[in-house]
């Protein structure tokens, strides 16, 4: 496995962690987790009836199992048999297993270092010996994975350095992310991406209000389709057609896209095998 790709070091500055501390969540970003959330059960509670048993859960991106957790506290609980979650950071692993220590749920909940463009490799057949009927990735997690071609760095004017704008035409590495992450799923199982950024103005202000409230300095623009700071923290927005065309395996009618609000600043992506 590697870990050398741009999200493990995402969270090694103090200003980047606080982007998981509730103390620096904004209301935009408080509405989307409460939505997802919501949604997230719903779904839960669907795929329980279709399959008719407790449910094993794969989720890319548990951070500090933020999402068991809640979910542990209420009735969905007891549809899930299994839950597994992998990061790439240390850090996040290190405390999701306190997290899940304290909240004396380790007997479903299992979490792994590993990177998640690596579940489109061979690394990955360890995490195969089980299938999922859901695989998620909440809380604008898929818009983090960033081709390594791309600098976090600036120029003398403070602007991110030029890039090749089609490394993102399509997002290898979220492609490979995600192409995984289908590899995984049962037969009509389901990949649900709780919450991505739309591509917008109201986003962009959005995500970049947020980062400087955690004490980073943005380097992106208007003209950018991602917010990325000094502090090497990154996250792409989508609109419906680039939705279609980073997950093009899968046909299209088979991908719901639900928002998450009524202003069009977060979408719930839903995709069935």
């Amino acid at each position: 496995m590697r870990f050398n790709r741009a999200k493990s070091v995402m969270y090694s500055s103090k200003e980047a962690r606080r982007t998981l501390d509730p103390r620096y969540t904004t209301p935009y970003l408080k509405q989307a987790q409460w939505a997802e959330l919501t949604k997230l059960k719903e779904i839960i509670g669907e795929t329980y009836n279709e399959f008719k048993r407790p449910l094993t859960i794969f989720d890319i991106g548990i951070g500090y199992s933020r999402v068991p957790i809640l979910l542990s506290s209420v009735p969905t609980w007891d549809k899930i048999k299994k839950y597994v979650g992998i990061d790439i950071s240390k850090l996040c692993i290190a405390k999701s297993k306190k997290n899940i220590k304290d909240k004396r749920i380790a007997s479903k909940v299992k979490v792994i270092q590993f990177d998640a463009v690596d579940l489109s490799t061979p690394a990955a057949d360890i995490l195969k010996q089980d299938k999922y009927e859901l695989v998620v990735c909440t809380y604008f997690t898929a818009g983090d994975f960033k081709p390594p071609e791309i600098k976090l760095e600036t120029k003398k004017d403070g602007a991110i350095v030029d890039y090749d704008i089609n490394l993102l035409k399509p997002n290898k590495d979220f492609v490979s992310v995600f192409r995984g992450a289908y590899d995984l799923l049962q037969d009509n199982g389901r990949i649900v991406i709780g919450s991505v950024y739309c591509d917008n103005d109201l986003a962009r202000k959005a995500q970049e209000d947020f980062y400087k409230r955690c004490g980073m300095t943005v380097i992106t623009s208007s003209k950018d389709p991602f917010a990325a700071t000094a502090q090497g923290f990154w996250s792409e927005r989508f609109d419906q057609e680039k939705i279609y065309n980073y997950l093009s395996w899968i046909r299209r009618n088979k991908i719901e896209l639900i928002p998450l609000d009524d202003y069009n600043f977060a979408i719930m992506v839903i995709a069935q095998k």
